[in-house]
């Protein structure tokens, strides 16, 4: 058993390792202590190493906020009935009655990030930017809570600063839960809104300890000439697997160890637009028409995995042992997920890795494409062991491509292009306050004229409290024939 340890540093030895970080040089949060407030208790109750769940969080995140076997004696700030309990006894003949949070349930989300980055590419040519202060990088502000027994909600608003000096403000979630509809507890859950999809759980930026999410896997552009090049940096068009999504899910958690997800979404593509053709298409793409997408398609997505040891995925413990320490146990959990969709009528200008490719018959203005067809297929596997976690994904991905000519008048060929991206990431608690991480990242894009994309990742966090951390982060890209970037971050994180 591991013994408590005593804060390994005073108040100067702290503000001397906070210091150091920033002289050596240093993205959506999702951390946020609105349920320490409600239960009293620390935020490494439900985390190892904020925003990444130890089991007994991502128990109490299924579950709709809610501990496993909660009972009224856990929660400290008592809800504000909205009816009495007597109005479920005569029903429909009175308002079925609910609970708002006993106070506000906000929370705010604050990094503060230093920059160091040198980029080459392909002749050798170097960028480097030393020490961005960027003060504040972002800021969130967060709800979450329950209202009554089947129901929950969570929401963010984000502002970011950008390296340009310039800002923007962007609701990143806003769902609503409700929660064990039909049949055994945690078995059917219905969630409605903006929200990461349960498809990514367990590796969407929410749910992992880097500053840096896995972009292989989240902001690969699969449209080009040739088939995708490599990564968007502000992921603008059609991406492989879309961060968040406009969606109605149904999830649930099937005699503690299966779980699973369906899912309705939105296109993957950008906001709509009206295709133009003829003059009027030569050099642009389709404006917006007002909607969110442009045509009755959606895409569906499905995801089962299931988890051997451990406490359950519903903080199911029956029959099992587990250590003392809650970021602690012995467990594997293994599964399968996969998308389908397409984005037909959503133009984008043809472009290889030189550039745009320009229509030969037009001789001046680039081809059309559109991604007509696409299918994600994963697999998702995470084991842990005492204190060390190692997870990755596999995913490959088909996109029928169409082109079009730059008046986007005629179909010149359509085609298939297949690419392939993979991680693995492993992460291990040195002790409470320390922890680090390793990933590795490899993207075989779907233009099989361009090399793969390698991108290695390591982070030391500490937490200075359990709602404050400090993160040095160094990351690596290389694609033969692009360049090269080196980026070495330091964050500081606080959840209040």
């Amino acid at each position: 058993m591991r013994l408590p340890l005593k804060h390994p540093f005073p108040a100067l030895g702290r503000l001397a390792v906070l210091a150091g970080l920033f002289l050596g040089l240093a993205t959506p949060a999702s951390a946020f202590p609105i349920f320490a407030r409600k239960y009293q208790t620390s935020c490494v109750t439900c985390h190892t190493v904020y925003p990444k769940l130890n089991a007994f969080g991502e128990a109490f995140r299924l579950n709709g906020y809610r501990m496993p076997k909660e009972t009224e004696e856990q929660i400290k700030q008592r809800p504000v009935s909205l009816g009495s309990e007597a109005y479920k006894r005569v029903w429909p003949q009175a308002v079925w009655p609910s609970e708002l949070p006993g106070n506000a349930p906000l929370a705010v989300n604050v990094k503060m990030a230093s920059v160091y980055n040198a980029a080459t590419d392909a002749s050798g040519n170097k960028t480097v930017v030393h020490n961005d202060f960027q003060f504040p990088q972002e800021v969130n502000l967060f709800a979450a809570g329950t209202l009554g027994e089947h129901m929950s909600f969570m929401a963010e608003l984000t502002h970011a600063e950008n390296s340009d000096g310039s800002t923007g403000t962007e609701i990143e979630h806003a769902r609503l839960d409700f929660d064990s509809l039909l049949g055994p507890e945690h078995a059917f859950n219905v969630r409605i809104g903006k929200f990461a999809p349960n498809l990514y759980d367990g590796f969407q930026e929410m749910w992992i300890m880097t500053d840096n999410g896995v972009d292989s896997m989240f902001n690969y552009n699969p449209v080009g000439y040739n088939g995708g090049v490599g990564i968007l940096d502000d992921a603008a068009g059609v991406v492989s697997l879309p961060a968040r999504a406009r969606a109605i899910e149904a999830y649930g958690v099937i005699k503690h160890r299966f779980f699973y997800t369906f899912g309705v979404m939105s296109k993957i593509s950008p906001g709509a637009n009206t295709p133009v053709s003829g003059a009027n298409a030569l050099g642009t793409t389709g404006s917006p028409n007002g909607n969110f997408n442009n045509s009755t398609h959606k895409d569906i997505y499905l995801r089962m995995d299931y988890k051997f040891g451990g406490m359950g995925l519903d903080g199911d413990t029956e029959g099992v042992q587990l250590p003392p320490e809650n970021w602690r146990e012995t467990s594997f959990r293994v599964g399968v997920f996969g998308l389908k969709g397409n984005a037909t009528n959503v133009d984008f200008l043809a472009a290889d890795i030189n550039g745009p490719v320009i229509d030969p018959v037009d001789g001046t203005n680039p081809f059309h494409m559109q991604d007509t067809s696409y299918t994600r297929g994963g697999l998702y596997a995470s084991w842990t062991w005492m204190d060390l976690n190692v997870f990755g994904v596999y995913l490959n991905g088909r996109d029928t491509l169409e082109l079009r000519t730059a008046d986007n008048l005629t179909v010149v060929s359509t085609n298939d292009r297949t690419y392939k991206a993979a991680f693995v990431q492993a992460d291990y608690v040195i002790a409470p306050p320390f922890q680090v991480s390793a990933r590795f990242e490899k993207l075989t894009p779907g233009d099989t004229t361009v090399q793969p994309l390698k991108v290695s990742n390591f982070n030391f966090s500490y937490l200075a409290a359990a709602n404050v951390k400090f993160m040095i982060e160094y990351q690596k890209s290389d694609q033969a024939g692009v360049g090269s970037n080196k980026a070495l971050n330091t964050v500081i994180r606080a959840a209040f």
